[in-house]
């Protein structure tokens, strides 16, 4: 299986990135809480009386927490971007073996053009939220209780608007896996081209992308939903209890990771059908 050696690379990165982000937060719990039964007894549920306490008493040295997790997410943001392009260097390779060179050169030659790819696409998703946001706050006078007469329009229009926003980002994220083959097929340094192409591209088989997107988004909700009845039936009361946490935690993080590559696999091999079919 030459995706095995990837597999592991991402898991491996995932969990040292993981790892160096809960360090800030061990020492804060450590300085801070040390051994308080408060906490232990926090542990089985959501205790807001804790919580704020906590917020109240040591909020400057939270927020310095969050700044550093704020930088390992940028970095794992970047260093995500960096594998992006070996993946999809190995997918397209013909051969069955994995070839660790394909792959480095890959991630160091599509680099640039995936990270700026990966910007245009969160521009558009903030453009998109900022519509809806817009329109929300328009349709419900902007959340003034003194012009409304009750809170019935406010969920009622969340609960139109919703479903019609979730639909529109998750083609964006649809038309992003796509942008990211076609920027990589196309070779371009120029990215406007590429993306409009993909546009296109994707409404001329919308049919065939729906499906394969919907199959993976369920095979994901179907393995977080395994994966949330086992959690949920343990109780963090013990060293024995956190240990099996952790263990399921990381099957879960593996298996997430499986089936990132597993989505990106089928996309590529469905845009290579296609793309085939439309250059010949």
């Amino acid at each position: 299986m030459r995706t095995r050696k990837v597999w592991l690379l991402l898991y491996g990165v995932t969990f040292l990135l993981a790892l160096l982000s809960a360090m800030p937060l061990k020492g804060f719990m450590a300085n801070t809480l040390g051994n308080s039964l408060a906490l232990n007894q926090s542990l089985p549920g959501f205790d807001y009386g804790f919580i704020g306490d906590v917020l109240n008493e040591h909020g400057d040295a939270i927020g310095l927490v969050l700044n550093q997790s704020l930088v390992l997410i940028i970095c794992f943001f970047v260093v995500s971007i960096f594998f992006l392009g070996g993946i999809i260097s190995i997918f397209r390779q013909t051969e069955i073996e994995y070839d660790g060179h394909i792959f480095w050169q890959g991630c160091s030659r599509y680099f640039w053009r995936l990270l700026r790819l990966s910007l245009y696409f969160l521009f558009f998703h903030l453009l998109l939220l900022g519509f809806f946001v817009g329109l929300y706050l328009y349709l419900t006078k902007g959340l003034d209780p003194f012009e409304t007469e009750s809170e019935v329009l406010w969920i009622r229009t969340f609960h139109i608007m919703a479903p019609i926003y979730l639909v529109m980002a998750t083609f964006l994220f649809l038309v992003h896996d796509y942008a990211k083959l076609h920027v990589v097929h196309s070779n371009r340094s120029l990215l406007t081209v590429p993306i409009l192409q993909t546009f296109r591209f994707v409404f001329g088989n919308l049919g065939k992308f729906c499906s394969l997107y919907l199959l993976n988004i369920l095979t994901f909700l179907l393995f977080f939903g395994v994966y949330y009845l086992l959690k949920n039936s343990f109780l963090a009361d013990s060293f024995g209890t956190i240990t099996l946490l952790f263990l399921l935690t990381q099957v879960f993080v593996m298996g997430r990771v499986g089936l990132k590559l597993l989505n990106l696999g089928g996309v590529t091999l469905l845009y290579g059908d296609l793309n085939d079919k439309v250059e010949g």
